[in-house]
């Protein structure tokens, strides 16, 4: 039966007239495409607010409506994690993770995130995203570059990028994706999270900055509230790349409405890097191309204040470049109560 009406099937959601949250899905009206007002649709919180309007019938024509129940959501099996932990002389992203940092910090990172090792490309990485609820949901597969940490591309200058899902043919997978690392908030105990794009990124600002949850988006599109819905009840400060922070500001100022705690890093944006640098390149450049004599004992006493468990790693870091000092302290937000927000 073709049926006039049918409830939006896409991940759009509008504010419900009933509870004002951003929640409800509008009906279609099939014969002309349009989409319905507020008056007519479901809202995602059934059973704190049940709003649920049906389009009503005419004197010419008597309207029908069609519900369909959302598909479950797909999940991968355990085992395929624990088959892409090993391997990891072939893993380029670990092998640059480990030129950087040593053995001891990539083995905490690999632990911590789970990163796998994928057959898809020679040297290519898994990083798997697993809800709070510790359920796998996606395996991501990328190939970087072993030296400089960047993601290698093809000849047509396309990212070399993939999927689990893909490489197995899994037709049916009903995908859902969730922010990588959200497996982790459970065990912050300040409710803290730092959120960036780059799966790269988040591992080794995990490193650099260990007391702080780090997730990554995966995307540019990926900073939404379908993603964020977990961490609503943690403070949040995000960190875009240079020349996003307009489009993340502007979800922040939405998503506070919602009652999220949500701060946005200016730092990037005010810098002269080009456009698309995140602060894992920051790390990396600085690292890399500098090299400083040894500090005085003065200036070694400048950097006492770090006190995390990886402040052996951050110290020799700073010692090779002293402007690493001032990225950290460019990581103190101060909200819009004036509190400061240490990152």
């Amino acid at each position: 039966m073709n049926y006039r009406y049918t409830l939006d099937p896409s991940s759009k959601k509008y504010r419900c007239k009933k509870c004002n949250k951003n929640t409800l899905v509008k009906f279609i009206d099939n014969e002309t495409g349009e989409t319905m007002n507020e008056n007519f649709g479901r809202c995602d919180r059934q059973t704190k607010c049940g709003f649920f309007e049906i389009p009503k019938g005419n004197p010419a024509k008597e309207f029908e409506y069609k519900y369909e129940a959302p598909k479950p959501v797909s999940y991968h099996n355990y085992n395929l994690v624990s088959q892409s932990g090993r391997n990891y002389q072939n893993n380029n992203f670990i092998q640059f993770v480990k030129s950087l940092f040593g053995s001891e910090a990539t083995k905490e990172i690999i632990k911590k995130y789970l990163i796998g090792t994928s057959k898809k490309w020679k040297g290519a990485t898994v990083f798997w995203q697993i809800d709070n609820q510790q359920k796998v949901r996606h395996g991501k597969i990328m190939l970087y570059n072993p030296e400089t940490g960047k993601r290698q591309k093809n000849d047509l200058g396309k990212a070399y990028i993939s999927s689990v899902r893909s490489v197995l043919k899994l037709k049916d997978y009903n995908l859902k994706q969730c922010l990588f690392g959200l497996h982790l908030i459970n065990e912050t105990e300040d409710r803290s999270c730092a959120i960036v794009e780059s799966e790269k990124t988040a591992v080794l600002m995990s490193l650099f900055k260990p007391e702080y949850v780090w997730l990554a988006t995966g995307s540019k599109s990926g900073f939404k509230y379908e993603y964020l819905k977990p961490l609503r009840n943690y403070k949040i400060i995000g960190f875009p790349d240079k020349s996003e922070y307009n489009d993340w500001q502007n979800k922040a100022i939405e998503l506070k409405s919602l009652g999220f705690s949500i701060s946005i890093s200016e730092y990037l944006e005010t810098t002269n890097y080009e456009k698309g640098t995140d602060l894992a390149d920051v790390l990396i450049n600085e690292d890399l191309t500098y090299n400083k004599p040894v500090l005085k004992n003065q200036e070694l006493k400048e950097i006492e204040f770090i006190n995390t468990p990886t402040e052996k790693l951050v110290n020799k870091l700073i010692l090779k470049n002293h402007n690493i000092k001032t990225l950290i302290d460019l990581f103190d937000l101060t909200d819009e109560d004036g509190n400061k927000i240490r990152v």
